[in-house]
């Protein structure tokens, strides 16, 4: 399963890395600026643009144009995009309903725990041939049931508590790439003004068409930044509500099932 689970892992990543390649860039132009500052005319009808009077402002020209300070604060933020797409699938898969709150093992305890003749062991089975958490949670009780009621409770609180850790552990990494992103964003913008600025000062006050395109590229970390942030931040909030709604269902499902073994218990013995 764990095999199964790292190919899948792999087959998710490198999707990702497709859809992301295949994304239609940014297109648009800007009119070109003049030696005296004025913005040149607009092109006569039917003759052809020069390079001056047009120039590509893809997405991927004005990251290529921020320079290696910019190739390096932008591929990092790319690898954070490339992480966060594949967890947030990866958990998008593994927080299902099936996967931790079947209804068919539910169906199955509510029978035994209405079935009179039904014996410990029958739930022991039951928990064997399922792996989900719920399973696992039911498990740690019916392996206390010889014990008196408050304990098979707390061994089941406490099994809960580690199912929950375990299912918000694949979370935390969403939270902590929300949290970095803005910041390595921010990083990059300041790194990229002081580089504008020093461009500026040596260039002189006449160029301020060079300081501003320095500015704009430097700002394209913080929006990179903040757009992976964003949906990331997002992601982590509705799966970790996902859980803490399936761990109350399951609370309000195993609560028959309790004194059912308490009672199993003391008949064994």
């Amino acid at each position: 399963m764990r095999e199964t689970l790292g190919n899948n892992r792999a087959v998710l990543l490198l999707l990702a890395l497709v859809v992301i390649a295949v994304i239609n860039p940014l297109a648009g132009s800007r009119p070109a600026i003049a030696q005296d500052g004025q913005v040149a005319a607009e092109p006569v009808a039917g003759s052809e643009p020069s390079d001056s009077q047009e120039e590509d402002l893809s997405l991927l020209t004005l990251i290529v144009g921020s320079g290696p300070t910019g190739w390096l604060f932008m591929g990092v933020l790319a690898l954070f995009s490339f992480f966060s797409v594949t967890v947030a699938i990866e958990r998008a898969v593994v927080t299902r309903r099936i996967r931790v709150l079947p209804a068919e093992f539910l169906d199955e305890v509510e029978a035994l725990t209405k079935d009179s003749q039904a014996r410990i062991g029958r739930f022991q089975d039951l928990c064997s041939h399922w792996d989900v958490p719920v399973a696992r949670v039911l498990e740690a009780g019916v392996l206390r049931s010889d014990r008196p009621l408050p304990e098979i409770e707390k061994s089941m609180e406490d099994a809960t508590m580690r199912e929950m850790a375990t299912l918000r552990g694949g979370i935390r990494p969403l939270a902590t790439v929300g949290s970095i992103a803005p910041l390595i964003g921010l990083l990059g913008t300041v790194v990229g003004m002081i580089v504008a600025f020093r461009t500026a000062s040596q260039a002189g006050l006449g160029k301020g068409e060079q300081m501003a395109e320095g500015i704009y590229l430097a700002l394209m970390t913080t929006a990179a930044g903040l757009s992976i942030a964003i949906p990331t931040l997002l992601l982590s909030a509705i799966f970790n509500a996902r859980v803490d709604r399936f761990f109350r269902e399951m609370d309000k499902e195993l609560a028959p099932a309790i004194p059912r073994l308490a009672r199993l218990g003391e008949a064994a013995e």
